[in-house]
């Protein structure tokens, strides 16, 4: 599998599992006060358990699994009511952790077997047999005597599941949450650190301004990761652990999300209103 793309990469943690909700990553001009004050730094050398204050607004892994769930617990009785009965293949669970890779790889592990490549990250889409497509799609009107439910099985779910309503409300979040991750970025904290992980990386023999110069390295874009990638890969996360770059970065932007939270509080209640309403009616789908 080839590794992801300079984008994805960057806004790794934002999600691959929400790639269909994301806009491009971006970042307005800073206004005065906007920058946020110092506070303990912590070291963090894994960032799989990490979470910022805006995944409150937006769906995180965790959250994507349970819709996904729900979704499926809807096509199913729905399919089911129309005398289509089909049970979907159990999918084993691949999907990254909402911040793992939101600053870069952090996974010594990984980096040696993987290097940059992401592991088992292309599951295999759902596909229906192609006899119940049409009631999957809304291709049919009736069925066995039954009225098809308009756009099919999966527009029915998509309603109970309030999914184009969550898909808008989400806009704002997803917005703010790229917006922090650009500025922190900027920080004077992580500059320094990442001059310092450069730093490092030259003693190890490698030659990059910063992390994201390494991991988007057009050398490592081939199909499977080379022996260099990895060497690259596993000094890269050395690096990151030895000047804390993780801890420092993660740090600057859980203040600039606080920053936007605080400011932006009578407009993100929609969202995260709209996010628990879908959650809601998930939880409830996966129960029935």
């Amino acid at each position: 599998m080839n590794p992801t793309t300079p984008s994805s990469r960057a806004c790794a943690g934002i999600a691959v599992f929400l790639l269909p909700l994301l806009s491009a990553c971006s970042a307005g001009d800073t206004a005065p006060g906007e920058t946020p004050g110092r506070t303990g730094v912590r070291q963090v050398n894994d960032s799989k358990a990490l979470r910022l204050p805006l995944d409150d607004y937006l769906l995180t892994t965790d959250d994507a699994q349970a819709l996904a769930r729900g979704r499926a617990s809807l096509m199913q009785r729905c399919l089911a009511g129309l005398g289509a009965t089909y049970t979907p293949a159990a999918q084993p669970s691949t999907d990254i952790e909402t911040n793992e890779r939101r600053y870069g790889l952090a996974d010594a592990e990984l980096a040696k077997q993987h290097g940059y490549h992401v592991p088992d990250m292309q599951k295999p889409a759902e596909e229906y047999p192609a006899a119940i497509m049409p009631l999957v799609r809304g291709e049919e009107t009736t069925h066995n005597g039954v009225p098809v439910p308009e756009g099919g099985c999966a527009g029915e779910a998509q309603r109970e599941l309030h999914e184009v309503e969550l898909q808008k409300a989400l806009e704002l979040p997803q917005k703010l949450n790229m917006e922090s991750y650009v500025k922190s970025q900027k920080a004077p904290a992580v500059v320094k650190a990442s001059e310092a992980w450069s730093k490092c990386m030259q003693g190890s023999g490698h030659t990059y301004p910063d992390p994201l110069a390494a991991i988007n390295d057009k050398e490592f874009s081939a199909a499977t990761p080379g022996t260099r990638e990895k060497e690259v890969a596993l000094a890269d996360v050395l690096c990151k652990q030895k000047v804390n770059l993780i801890g420092i970065w993660s740090g600057a932007e859980n203040e600039y999300q606080r920053f936007l939270i605080e400011s932006n509080a009578s407009v993100l209640a929609e969202p995260l209103l709209a996010k628990q309403k879908t959650m809601a009616s998930a939880r409830a789908a996966i129960r029935q």
